[in-house]
């Protein structure tokens, strides 16, 4: 993998000429083509057009015609999968024969999450991640795109935010086991938690459980209210609509009507993506 870090390096660098073609926060992306070593061409998103992808500026603007197949592409963000007007950039990448793909960022949005990856490899492409340092500079660069989804879309994470904010709500997982929880004031050490998103069927507060892996049955706890109030240190267990189970420890709420400069929760959590409700095993990642 080291042989391949100048080509992420200089994809990352290209990322952060990014421009925005409106006032709406847009990924900062860089991508660069590689034959046996050498760098074919760079790209970054609007070099060449307001609102153009990176990839469709590498394809069409800058090597239109030339043949890539058998190409190694690195860029900053997994290609798309749909776009409004244009090709997505995943179909280019098939289209074109590139062999692989070096991604830097899953795309933050939790509709979106790892389609444009999963799509590249049910076509035949080698896909590869950036190291975590240098994923670490890409989420950096992209702090506002990623913010504006308060969304943490891995299945195991930690959350970190103004339950003010966006109606209390911040989605957690994405696909099938999408978890929209939605949270509001209570105390400067407890917290409302609801099941009034689509996605959410039922919460219910694990009793008696400090840790993920003393709930063996995420389906024995009362789920009959729309509504429960979550103390620091508690547990809420979830189902969501089709049948998936999250488990949400509160580690720290903050009220600023009360006590704290602030509004903010931060939460840990791990689903269950086998759709089993045994928690036993499970530890929550802590890296967001």
């Amino acid at each position: 993998m080291n042989d391949y870090l100048p080509f992420m390096t200089l994809a990352i660098e290209a990322g952060k000429k990014s421009t925005c073609e409106d006032e709406r926060s847009h990924p900062k992306v860089g991508a660069v083509i590689v034959r046996d070593g050498k760098v074919l061409e760079t790209a970054y998103r609007g070099e060449l057009g307001n609102g153009d992808h990176a990839e469709y500026t590498l394809f069409e603007k800058k090597l239109n015609g030339s043949d890539v197949a058998g190409t190694a592409l690195f860029t900053t963000l997994e290609p798309c999968t749909a776009r409004n007007t244009k090709k997505p950039c995943s179909h280019w990448v098939v289209e074109k024969g590139i062999r692989q793909v070096f991604v830097g960022m899953l795309d933050p949005n939790p509709r979106i999450y790892n389609k444009g990856c999963a799509y590249l490899k049910a076509n035949g492409v080698e896909v590869h991640y950036f190291p975590e340092k240098l994923r670490e500079e890409i989420e950096r660069d992209n702090f506002s795109f990623i913010k504006q989804f308060s969304a943490n879309p891995r299945p195991n994470g930690k959350a970190d935010f103004d339950y003010t904010n966006n109606d209390g709500i911040f989605t957690i997982g994405n696909g099938d086991y999408i978890f929209e929880t939605k949270w509001s004031k209570a105390s400067d050490f407890s917290i409302h938690v609801y099941n009034d998103m689509p996605s959410v069927k039922t919460v219910a507060i694990a009793l008696g459980a400090e840790s993920f892996s003393e709930i063996k049955d995420a389906t024995i706890y009362d789920g009959s209210s729309r509504a429960r109030t979550i103390k620091e240190g508690e547990i809420v267990v979830m189902r969501n609509a089709n049948g998936y189970c999250a488990a949400v420890k509160v580690i720290d709420v903050k009220d600023s009507s009360r006590s704290d400069a602030h509004d903010q929760i931060i939460f840990e959590y791990s689903i269950l993506t086998d759709k089993t409700v045994d928690f036993s095993r499970v530890q929550a990642e802590t890296e967001i």
